[in-house]
């Protein structure tokens, strides 16, 4: 369970050091969006960490789930909210990718 949860550790270390150094040439609309992606991809982690947590020990993790999926639709609130502010195309390509993916997210779960 221990190599588990460290190798997730340096997965998502190195999730966050490719976003920050190889991402790191986005305009300003292309950061705003980028930063909801990370906060939607924290999420999606917690959530496999949970399930996770419920198939080893078999303890109830029904109010982590419904904690993550309110996050996640307050992320897409705020992702709705920025798109109409947004006016850069690339930008409004990866907010519109984004909204996507956390929809379908939404409705798996």
């Amino acid at each position: 369970m221990k190599k588990i949860f460290v190798l997730i550790l340096v997965l998502a270390a190195g999730y966050f050091a490719y976003q920050k150094f190889v991402v790191g040439g986005l305009s300003d609309e292309q950061k705003q969006v980028q930063a909801l992606a990370d906060d939607f991809a924290a999420a999606k982690q917690q959530l496999a960490q949970a399930e996770r947590s419920a198939g080893a020990t078999g303890m109830d993790t029904t109010g982590d789930v419904d904690g993550i999926m309110h996050a996640v639709d307050t992320l897409l609130e705020k992702l709705q909210a920025l798109k109409a502010n947004l006016k850069e195309g690339k930008a409004l390509e990866m907010a519109d990718e984004l909204e996507r993916e956390m929809r379908a997210f939404l409705d798996r779960t």
